[in-house]
């Protein structure tokens, strides 16, 4: 791991000592960073898990990990229900089935990672989990951790107004979920700034294009599998 993400590593270890004990469960920002925190093994003595899921893109249903969940996640992503178990919900079963004191979600300030963390947030209050929750929230490029403590009561209402009926909550949010909300509910307009780029750069190829749209529209933390879905449908 970067010399720089050690030394924010190092800081967050020494100021909340007690979030890295062993009945605390870290959920992070998927494969990548969950086999490069077991490589550095960063986290103490807490289990972690990864949340392997794009929740930006396609259909979603009310009850989060439920049998309809996984069915019509796994239909979006044109999977099996089977490989969409093993890949994002038999790595979550310390979530699912065990109880912590505290949870930490680590998960960047783009679009792409606080749809995700709203579908957390939105589980855990349908779990009835009722003990400490805090947000690592960072930059991917910087990894400078900004670290917020949550209280539960509304994410359940507001992952039902954004991720199913697509419209904007009533609800005071963090600033970066409120705007990365903004930029959901704009990807799905049929004419928006990312299908316009496409549209007027279908010459080129698509990995030149992909590269182009990473450059030019970092707050959305797409990635080249739903550049792909876009730049097909369009071409």
């Amino acid at each position: 791991m970067h010399i720089l993400k050690m030394d924010e590593m190092n800081r967050l270890q020494q100021e909340r000592r007690e979030l890295f004990r062993k009945d605390v469960l870290h959920i992070l920002n998927g494969q990548a960073m969950y086999e490069e925190f077991e490589d550095g093994k960063l986290l103490g003595d807490s289990d972690y898990v990864p949340f392997n899921e794009a929740m930006c893109v396609h259909t979603t249903t009310n009850f989060v990990f439920d049998q309809k969940f996984i069915e019509t996640r796994a239909f979006g992503h044109h999977d099996s229900v089977e490989n969409y178990r093993k890949k994002v919900i038999e790595p979550l079963d310390n979530l699912i089935n065990k109880q912590y004191e505290g949870i930490v979600l680590w998960f960047g300030e783009d679009m792409f990672c606080q749809m995700n963390v709203l579908t957390l947030l939105a589980y855990l209050e349908q779990s009835g989990y009722d003990r400490n929750v805090y947000l690592n929230s960072f930059q991917e490029d910087v990894f400078k951790v900004s670290q917020t403590e949550l209280t539960l009561g509304n994410y359940s209402s507001v992952y039902e107004d954004v991720l199913i009926n697509h419209h904007k909550p009533s609800i005071v949010l963090l600033p970066i979920m409120d705007r990365a909300i903004d930029l959901y509910l704009d990807m799905l307009k049929e004419e928006n700034a990312v299908v316009q780029y496409i549209s007027d750069h279908k010459e080129l190829p698509e990995s030149v294009l992909i590269n182009r749209l990473f450059i030019r529209f970092p707050d959305l933390g797409y990635g080249d599998v739903q550049y792909r879905e876009l730049i097909n449908k369009i071409k």
